[in-house]
C-alpha cells in the first residue's frame, strides 16, 4: 500500500513556494528606537515578527483593471544592513541548521502488510536547512523578489528632534539606495522604492500628546499613508523586574534563534561543519557602523576569526555578517530598565560586537544588536543566557499587540499594495511600449548566429551578459516578480515566458535559469493538482545553474522546489531523481539531505506489480528497496558531513528494510558504520547495541571478520563497564550479550536431581533415579507405580491423580509451578548454540536467578557472593566450537522455602584465539554478560478469541516453588547384574539409608511394575485387585538397612528394564508431600531354554479315568559355537496344580545335560483327583545331583509362581535348571540356577503343537494312544533292521459309534514330514509294517490295532509319522482329522 503524502507532515507545496518568495521590506532605524524595544528583550524587526503576516484579505487591480485578492501575504522583514553570508560561513549555518534540530524518535507506520516500517513524521531539520539556503543566496539582478520593496524608517518619540532624524534616515537611504547593485550593500527592486516612517512611543516614559503631534507633522510632510504612530510599552514596570503581560507561550519564542551558551555549537561531540574543526568555526565579528576601520585588525582573536579571515577582508567595513543560530543569541542581550537614553547612545559610539539574526528567519526579518566588549579580559562578547530564561515583550499589553499587527495591516493595505499596484502597471506598460524596439544589432546576431542552448561550454564573455537596470528584459522579469508576490500567477507567468526567450536569445543564462524556474513554478501555483505543469523547464533551469552558470546554490533551490511540484502532482520518482541530481562529492551535506528527501520520494512512488492482473491503486507496491538504499547512502553523506544523530537515524531506518530478508552483508555494514559512530560519539551503550548485532546467527562474513568483530564487541563493553563503574562506583548490571544463543523454549529443567557422589567401583552401585539422558521419564508406568504408591499411603481419594513430575520441558503442562524440597538440587539443561565460525569460550557459567521468600527478593544479578538462601553452581569453562550446539547442565540448591525464578545465563565470554594485533590496540579479552531467557507456553485455540489472535499459555517451568525439607533416601545394590539368563535367578542385596538425619522418615514403600521377574524379601502389600494388578509393593521397615531382591530373568531375550520406585515420607509435615526416588536400569537378558509343552486328554487304558498327557520337550537355545555355559542340566520338574495328581511311575523325564541346539522330550501322565484339592506340589520327579531339591513353599520360588499363576491357569508345570558358567575373573565357574514355567486351565485343555504352548479349541471324535518301549536296544551290526512292536488304541470321544479309519506310511504322493526333533545323529524315516491301513467301527471301549514299525539305524524317531487318523459318525459324511499326538522312540545302538 503506497503511503499517502499528508501522513509524513510538513508544509505543503504551495506553502513552501510562498515562504521561500516574500517581499522584502528593510528597516531602517535611529538608535534610542532600539533602547525602547529593548525592554522587551527585543529589537524593532524582533518585535514585528510574529505579527508579519497580513491578518486581513487584500485587494489590488491588476494591469487589466481586474480586481484581484491578496491572501497568504506575509512580508520578509529585515535590517538594512543585513548581507548575505559568505561561502565559507554559508556551509556553517546550514550545518549549524541541520543539527540545532533534535531527531525525532516518534515514528509512525507507513507501510501496510506483512513488513510494515516506520519514518519520522516530519524532518525539519530539512525544512530549517532549506530556510537556511534560501538566506544564504546572494542578491543578484535575475531574481528580483529578493529585492526591498520598500524601507521602513523608524524614529522614537523620545528623541530630541524626531523630524530630523527622520531626515537623515531619508538621506541615509538615498545615499544606500545610489549604490544599488553593488557587491557589498543592500539591492532594491526599483529607485521609486516606498518609503514608510514609523514613530515608536513608548508609553510609559514618553508624552502622549507630543507624539500625536509629531503624527500631524508626520502626515503633512509625508502623507496620511506614508506614517504611522506606534505605541508600545503599555504595561508600567513594578520595581525593577519587568512581568510579561502576556498569556503563554510566548509569541516571539518560534522566531527566535536557539541561543546557547558558548559560540562553539558541539552536540554530543559532533563537528557541526564538514571538514572544519569545530573549534575554528566560532562566529566572525563585524564592527559597528561608524567605528574606526582599523579596529578590525586589532580585535582581538577568537575561534573562527582565523578560518574566515580571508571571507571578512572582502566584506565592506560598515556591513555585518549573518550569524548563526547559536550565536545570535547575543541579539537580545538582557539590560536593565532603567539604563538611560544616554547610555545607550554612549554604548553605540564604543567599540562594540555587532550581530545579526540568524538567517534561518530571514523570511521574516533579521536583528540588529550591539554589544560591548567583555571589559574584564577583551577576549569575547558577553553572552546572553539561554532563550528559556528570557522573557519577551514584559512591557506589552494586548492592546499593543494589536496595534503591531495594525501597523502591518495599515503599512501593507495603504502603502505597500497600492505601491506594488503601481509599479505592477507602469512596468506592463513600460515592456509592452518598448518590446518591439528593444532589441539591437548585437541581439539578433547572438540569436542568429550565437550559441542559444544552455548547458554548453560556455566563454566567460558569452555568460557575463550585463543589461542596463531599465532594459526591457529586466522589466518584464521584474514584472514577473512583482505579479509572482501578489498570487497573480497568470501574469507572472507571461512575463517569464516572454521573457525567457530574450534571455535565450541574449545567451543570458543565469537570467534564462531564473525565468524558467519561476515560470514552471507560475502555472503550478495556478492549479497545483495539475499535471500540466511544465516541469522540464525545471530540467533546463537546473542544467543551466549546474553546467553553465556554476551556481550550485541556486540550483539546489530549483531542484528542491521542483521536487516540491512534482510531489504535489504524486511524481515522487522524478522528484527523488531531482534531488538525485544534486549530489556531488564536494558538499556532503547538501547532498545528505537531498538523498534522505529522494528516500523518502521512493518510499510514497509505486509501481505496478508484475502480474497480469489490471488491478488499479490499492495493488500498487512502493520502492521500499530503493528507499533503504538511498537512505544508507544519505547516511554515509551525514557521517562524512559531522552529522552523527542523523547518520545513525539514517542507517537505523534502512535497518527495517534490509533487516530479516537475507540483506546480511547490508545489516553488517549498517550494524558497524551505526556503531562506529556512537562510540566516536560517546554514546557507548547505543555502540554495543549496534555490534552486537554483528553476532548474528545468520551471519555470512569470514572467519577473520566475525573475529574483529567479536574482539570490538568485548572492547567495548569494557568501555561501557568502565563508563558505568566511574558514574555510579559500584558493580553494574551485567549486559546483556548476543553469544551464546539459547532456545529458551528448549530449556529442561529437572527437579529433585539426585547429588553426584564418589565414584562407586562394582560391586556396588547406586539407584539411578531421574537423568535428563532418562528417556523414559514420562512412562505412564511411573504414573501407575506412583498412583499406587500414593493410595497404599494415603488411602484411595476421589480426587484426579496428578504424578509427579520431575523434568519440565516445552512438551510438558507448565502452567503450574514446579514443586521441589528445600536442600534439593534443581538442574537446567541449556542448548547452547555458537552460530560464528570461529570458537568462542564462555568462563564462569552460572545461572541468574531471583527468590522471592520470607526476607523479601535476592538476586545475584550483581554479585557472585554465595548468598545464603541459594547456592549456585559455577560451571568453570566451555568451549564452544564454531557453527556447533553444546548442552550444558548447570545447578542451583535453595534453602529457604519460597518461589525461586531463573531469569538467565551468566558469564565470561572469551574468543579462543587473541590475534597479536589486538594486543597493539588494547583490546580487551573477556566480558562478563549475560544471556536472559524468555518462555512462551504453546498457542491456545479454545476460545474464539484465542482462534482468531495469538495467544500464547504462560510457561512457568522457570518459577520453582520451594517447599519443607523431606527426607532422601539411598538405595545402594550390590552385584546388580547388566547381564542375565532367561529364567534365572539371582539375588541382589539392597541398601536403604536417609541421607538427611535430621529430618525423620517414614512410610517407606518399594514399588515395582514386573512381579513376575522382581520379588522382594519384604512384606508385600496386597492390592484389593488381585489378578490383574501389575505393580508389587512392599512395606521396608524404617528400622531395616537391607533386604533381598530377587531377579530372574525374562522369557523375551533381549534388554529388559528394571524399574523401581522408592516411596517415602516426612511425619513432621502434615499435608501430602512425599518423596519418589526412581530406579532404572538395563539388563540384556540371554537364551537359555524354550520349553513347550502339548497338553491333551487321554482315556485311561484300566478304569477309564480321565488322565492327562503332557509332552514337554526342553530345548538348549544357546548357539553352538558357544561356550558361556557348558551345558544346561534339567534338574526338577515339579507338577503343580489343585485338580490334576501326577504319576511319576508312568511318567518319564530323559536324564543328562542338554548341549546348545540338543533338545529333550519327556512324557507326563497326570489323572484327575477331586475337585478343588488343596493346592500342593503334588510331584518331584527328578532331584538335582548337585543340591537339595526346590521347596516351592519358600521365597523366592513361592512369589515367582504365585504371581505366574495370578495371571495363568491353576496348572503350573515347571522345569528348574542349573548350568555351570565361567567367572568373570577367568578363575573358578559359577553355578547358575533358574526355572522356566508353564501353565494351563482344565478347560483349556486342547490340541497343541508342540513348539506352540496356545491352546485352540476344536470338536474331536477320535484319539489314539500307543504302547510301545520308548527305549529299544539293538546291535545293527548283526541284523540291519530292527523290528518293534506297537499297539495303536483308538478311543471313541463321542456318546455314538463312529466309524474310524486309520492308515500308516499311506502314500500320498509327498515327502514324508521328517522329525522336528534334534540330535545330534540325524534318524531315517521309519517304515510301518502290519495291516497299515483300515476301517473300524469304535464304540465305547478303545479298539487296538497290533503294527509295528522297521527302522535300519539307531536315533530318535516320531511314531506320528506318516500316521493318520479320522473319524465319522454313521450316516454322516463328514469325516474329522484326529489331532496329532506325539510319541517318539529312542533306538540306541547295542555297542553303545
Amino acid at each position: 500500500m503506497m503511503m499517502p503524502i499528508n501522513t509524513v507532515g510538513g508544509p505543503s507545496a504551495v506553502e513552501v513556494i510562498q515562504q521561500s518568495f516574500n517581499p522584502a521590506i528593510a528597516v531602517l532605524t535611529s538608535p534610542d528606537v532600539d533602547v525602547v524595544c529593548s525592554k522587551n528583550r527585543l529589537t524593532f524587526v524582533e518585535l514585528l515578527q510574529p505579527f508579519s503576516r497580513l491578518s486581513v484579505e487584500g485587494q489590488i487591480r491588476d494591469v487589466n483593471q481586474a480586481l484581484h485578492s491578496v491572501t497568504h501575504f506575509r512580508l520578509s522583514v529585515r535590517d538594512i544592513s543585513w548581507r548575505p553570508a559568505s561561502s565559507v560561513l554559508a556551509r556553517r549555518l546550514l550545518a549549524e541548521a541541520v543539527t540545532n534540530f533534535p531527531v525525532n524518535e516518534n515514528k509512525i507506520a507507513v507501510i501496510g502488510g506483512a513488513d510494515p516500517i516506520e519514518i519520522n513524521p516530519h524532518t525539519p531539520w530539512y525544512d530549517s536547512w532549506r530556510e537556511t539556503l534560501w538566506s544564504c543566496l546572494e542578491m543578484t539582478d535575475h531574481d528580483f523578489a529578493r529585492h526591498y520593496l520598500g524601507t521602513l524608517l523608524v524614529v522614537s518619540s523620545s528623541h530630541p528632534n524626531p523630524m530630523e532624524q527622520f531626515q537623515q534616515l531619508n538621506d541615509q537611504l538615498t545615499q544606500l539606495m545610489s549604490s544599488n547593485g553593488t557587491a557589498d550593500g543592500p539591492r532594491w527592486f526599483n529607485m521609486l522604492s516606498l518609503r514608510y516612517q514609523v514613530l515608536v512611543h513608548d508609553a510609559c516614559d514618553g508624552d502622549a500628546s507630543k507624539a500625536e503631534e509629531l503624527l500631524q507633522t508626520m502626515r503633512n510632510v509625508y502623507g496620511s499613508h506614508g506614517c504611522h504612530l506606534l505605541v508600545i510599552n503599555s504595561k508600567p514596570k513594578k520595581g525593577s523586574i519587568i512581568e510579561s503581560g502576556l498569556p503563554a507561550p510566548d509569541p516571539w519564542l518560534r522566531f527566535l534563534p536557539r541561543k546557547a551558551n558558548k559560540l562553539d555549537v558541539s552536540i554530543e561531540g559532533e563537528s557541526i561543519v564538514d571538514g572544519v574543526e569545530a573549534g575554528e568555526m566560532d562566529f566572525p565579528v563585524k564592527v559597528v557602523e561608524g567605528t574606526n576601520p582599523q579596529l578590525l585588525g586589532s580585535l582581538p582573536k577568537i575561534p573562527l576569526m582565523d578560518a574566515l579571515q580571508e571571507a571578512m577582508q572582502e566584506i565592506n567595513i560598515n556591513s555585518v555578517l549573518a550569524p548563526s543560530a547559536s550565536t545570535s543569541a547575543l541579539s537580545s542581550l538582557t539590560r536593565d530598565d532603567n539604563i538611560s537614553t544616554q547610555n545607550n547612545i554612549g554604548l553605540s559610539q564604543r567599540s562594540a560586537v555587532e550581530i545579526k539574526d540568524d538567517p534561518l528567519n530571514a523570511v521574516l526579518g533579521t536583528t540588529t544588536a550591539r554589544f560591548p566588549l567583555d571589559e574584564a579580559d577583551g577576549t569575547g562578547p558577553i553572552l546572553a543566557s539561554s532563550i528559556t530564561s528570557e522573557l519577551h515583550g514584559g512591557c506589552l499589553t494586548t492592546e499593543d499587540l494589536d496595534r503591531i499587527q495594525g501597523l502591518v495591516n495599515e503599512f501593507c493595505l495603504k502603502s505597500l499594495l497600492p505601491h506594488m499596484e503601481r509599479q505592477m502597471r507602469l512596468l506592463n506598460e513600460s515592456a509592452s511600449s518598448r518590446k518591439s524596439t528593444h532589441r539591437s544589432l548585437l541581439s539578433a546576431t547572438k540569436r542568429w548566429f550565437g550559441s542559444n542552448r544552455p548547458g554548453g561550454v560556455q566563454t566567460p564573455q558569452t555568460v557575463a551578459v550585463s543589461y542596463h537596470p531599465e532594459s526591457v528584459q529586466l522589466q518584464l522579469r521584474r514584472l514577473g516578480d512583482l505579479a509572482f508576490l501578489l498570487g497573480h500567477y497568470e501574469l507572472a507567468y507571461h512575463s517569464y515566458h516572454s521573457a525567457k526567450k530574450d534571455f535565450e536569445a541574449d545567451q543570458a543564462w543565469l537570467h534564462y535559469a531564473g525565468a524558467m524556474e519561476m515560470a514552471a513554478l507560475s502555472v503550478f501555483l495556478q492549479n497545483a493538482n495539475s499535471r500540466n505543469v511544465p516541469f522540464h523547464y525545471f530540467d533546463k533551469a537546473l542544467t543551466t545553474y549546474l553546467q553553465t552558470c556554476k551556481m550550485p546554490y541556486w540550483a539546489t533551490r530549483c531542484a528542491v522546489l521542483a521536487s516540491e511540484c512534482l510531489k504535489a502532482t504524486n511524481q515522487y520518482s522524478d522528484a527523488a531523481l531531482q534531488l538525485i541530481r544534486l549530489t556531488s562529492e564536494d558538499a556532503d551535506l547538501r547532498s545528505a539531505i537531498l538523498l534522505e528527501q529522494a528516500a523518502l520520494c521512493f518510499l510514497r512512488s509505486a509501481v505496478k506489480p508484475n502480474s497480469s492482473t489490471d488491478a488499479a491503486k490499492p495493488n500498487m507496491v512502493p520502492l521500499i528497496r530503493k528507499y533503504a538504499f538511498h537512505m544508507i547512502l544519505a547516511g554515509h553523506r551525514f557521517g562524512k558531513s559531522g552529522q552523527k544523530r542523523h547518520a545513525s537515524r539514517a542507517y537505523q531506518l534502512a535497518l527495517q528494510v534490509y533487516k530479516g530478508h537475507g540483506w546480511s552483508l547490508a545489516e553488517d555494514h549498517i550494524h558497524y558504520t551505526v556503531g562506529r559512530q556512537c562510540l566516536n560519539r560517546q554514546q557507548i551503550e547505543a555502540a554495543c547495541q549496534a555490534l552486537a548485532a554483528l553476532l548474528k546467527p545468520d551471519s555470512m562474513q569470514t572467519a577473520a571478520q566475525q573475529t574483529a568483530y567479536l574482539n570490538e564487541f568485548i572492547h567495548v563493553h569494557q568501555l561501557l563497564n568502565k563508563h558505568r563503574e566511574n558514574e555510579t562506583k559500584t558493580s553494574c548490571t551485567l549486559p546483556i550479550l548476543p553469544l551464546p544463543v539459547i532456545d529458551s523454549n528448549q530449556i529442561r529443567v529437572l527437579v529433585d536431581t539426585k547429588e553426584p557422589t564418589e565414584n562407586m567401583s562394582p560391586p556396588l552401585s547406586e539407584a539411578t533415579h531421574v537423568t535428563f539422558n532418562d528417556d523414559e521419564v514420562h512412562h505412564a508406568k511411573w504414573a501407575n507405580m506412583e498412583e499406587k504408591l500414593v493410595n497404599s499411603a494415603f488411602g484411595t481419594t476421589h480426587a484426579i491423580f496428578r504424578p509427579t513430575n520431575l523434568i519440565f520441558s516445552h512438551t510438558t503442562n507448565n502452567t503450574v509451578h514446579p514443586q521441589m524440597n528445600c536442600d534439593d538440587l534443581v538442574s537446567f539443561e541449556l542448548p547452547l548454540t555458537n552460530p560464528l565460525r570461529i570458537p568462542v569460550q564462555l568462563c564462569d557459567i552460572r545461572l541468574v536467578w531471583n527468590f522471592a521468600g520470607g526476607d523479601g527478593n535476592l538476586t545475584n544479578l550483581l554479585t557472585t557472593i554465595e548468598n545464603p538462601l541459594v547456592t549456585t553452581y559455577i560451571l568453570p569453562r566451555i568451549v564452544l566450537n564454531p557453527s556447533s550446539s553444546h548442552k550444558i547442565i548447570l545447578n542451583v540448591k535453595p534453602k529457604a522455602e519460597g518461589i525461586l525464578t531463573i531469569e538467565g545465563l551468566a558469564f565470561d565470554l572469551r574468543p579462543v584465539n587473541v590475534e597479536p594485533s589486538a594486543a597493539v590496540v588494547g583490546l580487551m579479552s573477556s566480558v562478563s554478560g549475560r544471556v536472559m531467557f524468555s518462555l512462551r507456553g504453546p498457542r491456545l485455540n479454545t476460545t474464539q478469541q484465542e482462534r482468531h489472535g495469538k495467544v500464547y499459555a504462560t510457561d512457568k517451568r522457570l518459577s520453582i516453588q520451594v517447599g519443607p525439607r523431606m527426607p532422601k533416601l539411598q538405595v545402594l545394590f550390590h552385584s546388580l547384574p547388566e547381564f542375565m539368563f532367561s529364567g534365572e535367578i539371582r539375588p541382589v542385596t539392597v541398601e536403604l539409608s536417609n541421607l538427611c538425619p535430621n529430618v525423620p522418615i517414614s512410610n517407606i514403600i518399594v514399588a515395582s511394575n514386573d512381579p513376575l521377574h522382581v520379588a522382594f524379601d519384604l512384606p508385600r502389600i496386597e492390592s484389593i485387585n488381585i489378578r490383574h494388578d501389575q505393580v508389587a509393593l512392599y512395606r521396608w521397615d524404617s528400622s531395616q538397612k537391607s533386604t533381598i531382591m530377587w531377579l530372574k530373568g525374562t522369557e523375551n531375550v533381549g534388554l529388559t528394564s528394571l524399574d523401581l520406585m522408592f516411596f517415602s515420607t516426612n511425619p513432621a509435615v502434615k499435608a501430602r508431600r512425599y518423596r519418589l526416588l526412581r530406579h532404572c536400569s538395563k539388563i540384556f537378558v540371554s537364551s537359555s531354554l524354550n520349553l513347550a509343552a502339548w497338553v491333551q486328554r487321554v482315556p485311561s487304558r484300566d478304569d477309564r479315568t480321565e488322565t492327562l498327557a503332557v509332552q514337554l520337550q526342553v530345548r538348549n537355545l544357546r548357539d553352538a559355537d558357544d561356550t558361556s555355559l557348558s551345558g544346561i542340566e534339567i534338574s526338577q520338574v515339579a507338577f503343580l496344580s489343585n485338580r490334576w495328581l501326577l504319576r511319576p511311575l508312568q511318567s518319564t523325564i530323559p536324564s543328562g545335560v542338554l548341549h546348545p541346539q540338543e533338545s529333550l522330550i519327556g512324557v507326563l501322565l497326570a489323572i484327575r483327583g477331586k475337585e478343588n484339592i488343596e493346592y500342593c506340589e503334588s510331584a518331584t520327579l527328578k532331584l538335582p545331583s548337585h543340591g537339595r531339591a526346590v521347596d516351592f513353599k519358600q521365597e523366592p520360588y513361592r512369589a515367582f509362581v504365585r504371581e505366574f499363576q495370578r495371571t495363568t491357569p491353576n496348572t503350573t508345570l515347571v522345569v528348574c535348571w542349573t548350568a555351570t558358567q565361567a567367572s568373570e575373573d577367568g578363575f573358578g565357574t559359577l553355578i547358575i540356577e533358574g526355572q522356566h514355567y508353564f501353565g494351563w486351565n482344565s478347560h483349556d485343555i486342547a490340541n497343541s503343537s508342540l513348539p506352540d504352548t496356545n491352546f485352540k479349541l476344536s470338536q474331536q471324535l477320535v484319539t489314539y494312544s500307543m504302547e510301545y518301549s520308548t527305549k529299544v536296544f539293538h546291535d545293527f551290526n548283526k541284523q540291519r533292521l530292527c523290528v518293534i512292536p506297537v499297539i495303536l488304541y483308538l478311543h471313541n470321544c463321542s456318546q455314538q459309534e463312529i466309524d474310524v479309519h486309520y492308515s500308516a506310511n499311506f502314500n500320498t504322493g509327498k515327502t514324508p514330514r521328517v522329525s522336528q526333533l534334534y540330535m545330534p545323529e540325524a534318524a531315517s524315516p521309519l517304515l510301518w509294517i502290519g495291516r497299515v491301513q483300515g476301517n473300524i467301527y469304535v464304540r465305547d471301549a478303545p479298539e487296538a490295532v497290533n503294527l509295528a514299525i522297521a527302522v535300519s539305524r539307531p536315533g530318535a524317531y516320531s511314531l506320528v509319522q506318516g500316521l493318520h487318523i479320522d473319524g465319522r459318525i454313521l450316516d454322516e459324511n463328514v469325516r474329522v482329522p484326529s489331532p496329532k499326538i506325539e510319541y517318539t522312540l529312542v533306538v540306541y545302538d547295542k555297542e553303545v
